[in-house]
């Protein structure tokens, strides 16, 4: 047994046997962790879950995640953008490819969103929601959050539908973007998809 089955295989006995959690079976695309550093689930309490990568560009930090599970397909994209930085998209479009031969995908952009969960508020159309979303090629403004003795660079999420049809290797290029008015551009991520078993309590 290799040791990405033994992983399977121990994940699913501590479910079973921890009442308050529910193992959830579920194929996850695995950025390649060469540009950047993996992201790991916060709400699995099995920690090798992984949600994503985070990249570096200039100081401007990206995550990005490729979610194909348990929800309609979409990449998302949080920017942390700093104080005395400004950055503009040049376009809306992510370019995903499949790898396998057949043309590049593309995952646009509605919006640039200034909350969270962009795979559902950028598309809801709520009039109450309409006020943190922005156009696509809007500059945004860095800073600096705070909150009690937490901060944080300020975020900007997007999200882009896309269906890779389960490919099992996915390459995603990023939209082309100016940093203080200078070009810049993210490099190119690769995932791979994986079987994972995600332990997440009933409440999260």
């Amino acid at each position: 047994m290799d040791a990405r089955a033994l992983r399977f295989a121990a994940t699913l006995l501590t479910g079973i046997v921890c009442p308050a959690c529910a193992p959830i079976p579920a194929p996850l695309y695995v950025a390649d962790a060469g540009p950047g550093r993996i992201v790991y689930s916060t709400c699995a309490i099995n920690k090798n879950v992984p949600d994503g990568i985070e990249i570096e560009l200039q100081g401007l930090r990206a995550q990005v995640m490729l979610v194909q599970a348990h929800s309609r397909g979409y990449v998302e994209v949080r920017l942390d953008v700093p104080q005395g930085m400004t950055v503009q998209l040049d376009d809306d479009l992510v370019k995903v490819d499949l790898r396998d031969g057949r043309p590049p995908l593309e995952a646009r952009y509605p919006n640039i969103s200034l909350v969270d969960t962009p795979n559902v508020n950028s598309f809801s159309g709520s009039p109450a929601l309409a006020r943190y979303m922005l156009p696509a090629r809007t500059p945004l403004i860095g800073g600096r959050m705070v909150i009690g003795n937490q901060a944080w660079d300020k975020h900007y999420w997007m999200a882009g539908r896309v269906d890779t049809d389960g490919a099992r290797e996915v390459s995603i290029t990023l939209p082309e973007m100016t940093i203080n008015g200078t070009p810049a551009r993210f490099p190119e991520l690769h995932f791979h998809r994986e079987l994972f078993v995600i332990l997440a309590p009933f409440n999260c």
